[in-house]
């Protein structure tokens, strides 16, 4: 029998992958049969709550083939019949599991936040550390999160105890002021002038660190009138209500009319979550090619279509000729 535990260690099941991939539920104990070696060999694999394991059966006897689960056995024949195996429990790991190293009630607060406000997941780059993670901004991938599992001792506190913490950026003229060694440490891993690192242990309260990441976010943008998220959306919407009848502009010409021709990506994610289609005429926004958006956000690309005909403009194979309509 072959011990699972550690290689769904910091893994998160998804249940319904399992039975999708052909798992069966018994008592909240999953079990997963499949055949290799043209049926001559059975895999098991057996999931629940308290333990993970697998078992290659030979199914000539009936017995365990215990062969593939010893290191020193060696072979051509017990190398092939061992990737076979061990193919499938990766197989399963990739598309029944996803990365979840992080355990504490603040940092699955913290990752659940920033999914609803900016759609952003962690990204774990790094195959050999699953319990370091980090958060990009989809305009420009700059980072403006890191979640990390250290030891405390790594924050200058005598103690090897392992915690986990976020870092985050910070005006570097108020660093300073915020770092107290107790709460808030200067950046660990990162440049200390312009980024801190908070202890997930709820010494900082979750609205507080939400507050700071929200900072953080707005400093990785980056654009020259030092706008916030919030009211860069704002001023996008309220350049749509400028937009003559009968005119198209493009996410680009918004992002330069914000201060940053990079915003560009960004510009389509703040029409993606415009509050009132009435109010911001986000339909009057196309690509640099002029074409109609796949996934516009008020019912998709005909009706698109529909609101442009209805002021005037032409669609042709949901396409708008911009040398003719394009707002200069």
């Amino acid at each position: 029998m072959r011990n699972l535990d550690n290689k769904f260690r910091n893994r998160i099941i998804n249940n319904e992958e399992l039975l999708k991939y052909g798992f069966k539920k018994k008592n909240e104990i999953y079990t997963y049969k499949t055949y290799i070696n043209n049926k001559q060999f059975e895999i098991n694999i057996v999931i629940s709550e308290t333990r993970k394991y697998s078992k290659l059966i030979d199914l000539e006897n009936g017995m365990e083939f215990a062969l593939v689960d010893i290191e020193n056995a060696t072979g051509q024949f017990i190398g092939e019949l061992r990737k076979k195996y061990e193919d499938i429990i990766e197989d399963v790991i990739v598309k029944c599991t996803s990365k979840g190293a992080f355990k504490s009630n603040q940092a699955k607060e913290i990752i659940e936040y920033i999914k609803q406000k900016y759609d952003d997941k962690l990204e774990y780059l790094w195959e050999k550390f699953d319990d370091n993670a980090i958060w990009r901004n989809k305009q420009n991938s700059k980072w403006y999160g890191i979640l990390l599992i250290i030891s405390e001792s790594k924050l200058g506190i005598e103690s090897d105890k392992t915690i986990e913490v976020i870092d985050l950026r910070y005006p570097r003229e108020k660093i300073e002021d915020i770092v107290d060694n107790k709460q808030v440490f200067p950046g660990y891993h990162m440049n200390k002038k312009t980024w801190i690192t908070i202890k997930l242990d709820n010494s900082l309260n979750t609205e507080r660190i939400c507050n700071l990441i929200d900072n953080s976010y707005n400093l990785s943008i980056g654009n020259k009138f030092n706008l916030t998220g919030d009211n860069l959306s704002q001023k996008v919407y309220d350049y749509l209500i400028t937009i003559p009848k009968g005119k198209v502009v493009t996410y680009k010409q918004i992002a330069e009319y914000i201060g940053n021709k990079g915003l560009a990506r960004v510009i389509g994610n703040i029409l993606h979550k415009n509050p009132d289609g009435d109010k911001y005429p986000c339909y009057k926004v196309l690509n640099s090619k002029g074409e109609l958006a796949e996934a516009f956000v008020f019912g998709g690309k005909e009706v698109q279509k529909r609101r442009l005909e209805e002021d005037g403009i032409k669609v042709i194979n949901n396409k708008v000729d911009l040398s003719i309509y394009q707002w200069k």
